[in-house]
């Protein structure tokens, strides 16, 4: 099947060359998923549908896999694999940038190892290194988007809405308080103390009050951009265009994305959260994911502050 030119947003159609069927158009070009679709919805077009014919479609169509922000473009699972590839790298680039430091700021150490924040030098090292490790989880979702869509917020549904507002701020509340009761419930059943790694590194920081206030924004701001753009946004989306259910996108996105944390007694708290912003990505778009992070990360991030 040949690909069109086009500026339809991605969604279901009807099939311009099989009558009573819909396939999937990625945005860019027609994909190999197709479903029934009624009589009274087939109708044959010789070309994409339009920007305003997409729109209807979509909202009087069948319904099939239509979420919130339509995730468009040429990219797809294989994308996926680049994505960890380039963490990968950051990972190993950000160790080897460490090296210098151990010569030039000893005291940015432990005697076992570990990075000090009392010292000024250990607080900026922590700081810094967040910022790599943000970049290197954004940079390929964003390459991708820029290079075989229209730009990230195209690609990945970001949509700026009311609806996105309310179920992002709704989204938010709910996660947090999934993630506060399951947190409790697994202490008591392992009967000690569970906080999050990006906690304990912020409250070390006693050695530079500017690293610290910066590490407290990458986490409040920097973590849920960069976090749903990977993982609701390239991951869940690529899913989602595959024609698969987006219910079943949020379980893909949310297992890698509650593992990534490495965070063992934190598994199943942020796995109840990945869930719950999948949802919300689902029925608020991008946007509305994004909010919600950012409803859960400031509140922790003030409540570090002010600990």
């Amino acid at each position: 099947m040949s690909d069109y030119v086009g500026q339809a947003p991605a969604g279901w159609y009807a099939d311009p060359t099989q009558p009573g069927l819909q396939r999937y158009w990625d945005g860019t070009a027609w994909t190999s998923a197709t479903a029934p679709m009624s009589p009274l919805q087939w109708v044959a077009p010789s070309v994409p549908p339009s920007d305003a014919e997409a729109t209807e479609q979509q909202a009087h169509g069948s319904g099939v896999h239509q979420v919130y922000g339509q995730p468009s473009g040429s990219w797809g699972l294989g994308d996926i694999g680049w994505f960890v590839l380039v963490v990968i790298g950051t990972i190993i680039a950000s160790a080897v940038l460490v090296i210098p430091v151990v010569f030039v700021a000893e005291d940015a150490f432990t005697s076992d190892g570990g990075i000090n924040g009392g010292s000024s030098a250990g607080s900026w090292v922590l700081t810094g290194a967040q910022a790599v490790f943000f970049a290197g989880l954004a940079a390929w979702p964003l390459i991708a988007a820029w290079r075989k869509s229209q730009g990230w917020r195209k690609a990945y549904g970001f949509v700026v809405s009311w609806r996105a507002v309310g179920i992002g701020i709704a989204g938010g509340f709910a996660t947090l308080v999934a993630m506060v009761v399951l947190t409790d419930l697994t202490a008591r059943i392992l009967d000690e103390e569970v906080t999050s790694a990006g906690a304990d590194a912020a409250e070390s920081m006693t050695g530079s009050t500017v690293a610290f206030v910066l590490f407290l924004l990458l986490i409040a701001i920097g973590a849920p951009f960069v976090e749903e753009l990977a993982f609701r946004g390239l991951v869940w989306g690529a899913v989602v265009k595959r024609g698969w259910s987006p219910w079943l996108a949020t379980v893909i996105a949310g297992v890698p994305f509650a593992l990534f944390h490495i965070e063992p007694l934190r598994v199943v708290p942020l796995l109840a959260a990945g869930l719950v912003l999948g949802v919300v990505r689902q029925y608020g778009g991008l946007s509305g994911a994004m909010l919600a992070h950012c409803v859960v990360n400031t509140i922790g991030a003030i409540g570090i502050a002010f600990a």
